[in-house]
């Protein structure tokens, strides 16, 4: 850029000597510096030996310039798209780093706004800004250098718009700011309710409110779009206030030069002519700086919205140096745990658990108890407030999270599946080469073999976005497999049959029921008949535990338990 820059200056010296060869031929000339220099070496000889001398000089020049033009240009935009790129990895690595917590406070589209939208807009200020600016700003500096070589009296004249230009940009700035951060929120608002939407479109259908979802996409559009054409407007005007702040500043240059030549003679004609060249190109290039600034001001914007990500610490944290966590050999143990989502109320309030290994226990109780939550501190998804949760007398915070999650295998209530093959969900991630014979076992033991040997392309069958080219029942039952195939020391089934019919529910409870023989097991279910013959049931109300018992001795207590079978019974259930 700085050659290109430099050759650019050059370029504008040789309008000199060209106007020599052609109106004052071999006339002496009585200066001696460098731009009188470069001319007499051009008129050495006949005029026909100037022109081919100076064409040669010119073609080489222009040759050196287009080169070094072009590599500034090449290297710019690898530098955008590298930086872009280093940015949208971090982002997202980072997104990975942090807690659950942040994606309950932070709505989808937004995050996914930040990683497209606002990292795309680093595009338009790295290359068309920063490096634009930068250019400008180097052809500029060269421009005045070689102006104030040519004359300082009239370079004096022009730096007059200097300040005026300076105030424009400043002002402009403020308000491309405050613009463009109000832009960029509107385009986040914008894709939340694109990825609501879209998620939503079975609900939306079936309550036929299709005519609101498009009047509130349209607003939001419509939102977008004044905010845009704000921001544009701010934007456009600092070219032509420019090019009339440069206008004016050239009549005046023109006078100011007339009257050096024909007044006082201190100036000649080809002289002034060069210098009129340079500041034009110098005002060309200064009239420029405000529309690079557009896209600096967009870019500062859009990066101050996504360091929000890359500052936000997640808080549930590892230690420096943690314990390893090989083994799960004799109990987990709640000591008095509180946990809130926020300040205001509290989800588990004081529990005391104690899990013996290879016990199964069933977390019932009504929605909203905690029955989840419990075990998502179990996972160390979220830290409690307060007391502790040991595996085997050691502190979960502790050890090392990846070795903690690793003991453990996970079934959710609504299944997660990506969109890629049967095998490869099932096997999702295994830190080892896949194993046929193990995805193929795990999926006998959910029974989801029994609708995967249908399938044309059998296990490697691309089941679509979120599992969508399977039932409810087959998505549930290759989560389950997913979580054998992991063949985890605990197991968490939250609601793990709720999506299953009758006969699928029973097969898989018998699978469930032999797999779990010698494991240590959470099941939290609603339906209280899947939950019978478990070594014990803990009933969960309010964030506290009620009672606690097999099945048989809690229904005789004629408690919450005997409550809910009651209602269970009462709705065929």
């Amino acid at each position: 850029m700085s050659i290109y820059a430099l050759v650019s200056t050059f370029s504008l010296s040789l309008l000199s000597p060209f106007l020599q060869a052609i109106f004052y031929h071999q006339t002496p000339i009585s200066s001696n510096d460098l731009l009188s220099r470069l001319s007499q070496w051009f008129l050495i000889g006949s005029k026909a030996q100037a022109f081919i001398k100076l064409q040669i000089v010119l073609v080489s020049t222009f040759l050196i310039k287009g080169l070094f033009g072009y590599l500034h240009e090449y290297l710019g935009a690898s530098i955008e798209e590298r930086v872009m790129q280093k940015v949208r990895d971090a982002t997202y690595s980072h997104l990975h780093c942090l807690s659950l917590d942040y994606f309950q406070h932070t709505k989808s589209g937004v995050v996914v706004s930040r990683i497209t939208n606002d990292i795309s807009l680093l595009k338009g200020a790295i290359k068309e800004g920063m490096l634009r600016f930068a250019e400008y700003f180097l052809l500029t500096l060269g421009y005045l250098i070689f102006a104030l070589y040519l004359s300082w009296q009239l370079l004096l004249v022009t730096l007059t718009i200097f300040p005026i230009l300076a105030w424009l940009i400043t002002k402009l700035s403020k308000k491309l700011k405050q613009r463009s951060e109000q832009l960029q929120e509107d385009m986040g608002k914008l894709t939340s309710i694109l990825n609501e939407s879209i998620g939503s479109m079975k609900i939306i259908k079936a309550f036929w409110t299709q005519e609101n979802e498009i009047h509130r996409f349209a607003k939001s559009t419509y939102n977008y779009f004044k905010s845009a054409m704000k921001l544009e407007r701010i934007g456009l005007i600092g070219v032509p206030v420019s090019e009339l702040i440069a206008a004016i500043g050239t009549c005046i240059l023109i006078s100011y030069g007339s009257y050096l030549i024909f007044v006082v003679h201190t100036l000649s004609a080809d002289r002034f002519l060069v210098f009129l060249g340079c500041a034009i190109s110098m005002m060309q290039s200064l009239k420029q700086l405000p529309k690079a600034n557009v896209g600096i001001q967009k870019g500062i914007q859009a990066m101050v919205r996504v360091k929000r990500i890359l500052d936000t610490h997640p808080t549930v944290r590892e230690l420096a140096h943690p314990v390893p966590l090989n083994s799960f050999n004799q109990e987990i143990r709640f000591n008095n745990v509180h946990f809130g989502y926020d300040d205001s109320r509290e989800v588990i309030c004081g529990i005391s658990l104690c899990i013996k290994k290879g016990e199964t226990i069933a977390l019932v109780g009504p929605s909203g108890a905690g029955k989840s939550t419990l075990t998502d501190l179990l996972s160390r998804f979220y830290d409690p407030t307060d007391g502790t949760i040991e595996i085997d007398g050691l502190d979960i915070k502790q050890v090392r999270i990846k070795d903690l999650r690793t003991l453990i295998g996970l079934v959710t209530q609504e299944p997660i599946l990506f969109d890629d093959t049967i095998f490869n969900n099932i096997a999702y991630g295994s830190s080892y080469s896949p194993s046929d014979e193990l995805v193929n076992r795990a999926a006998q033991l959910s029974n989801a073999d029994e609708f995967i040997a249908r399938l044309p392309q059998g296990y490697k069958t691309i089941i679509g976005e979120r599992g969508s080219m399977l039932s409810g029942g087959e998505r549930q039952r290759i989560a389950i497999a997913r979580a054998l195939y992991k063949n985890p020391e605990i197991l968490i089934f939250d609601e793990a049959t709720s999506h299953l019919d009758p006969e699928a529910q029973r097969k898989i409870q018998q699978a469930i029921e032999n797999l779990l023989k010698d494991r240590t097991a959470i099941v939290i279910a609603h339906r209280l008949s899947t939950i019978r013959n478990c070594d014990r049931i803990i009933v969960m109300d309010n964030g506290k535990i009620v009672e606690e018992g097999t099945h048989n001795e809690l229904v005789k207590n004629n408690g919450l338990y005997q409550r809910l079978v009651e209602q269970e019974f009462k709705v065929g259930i």
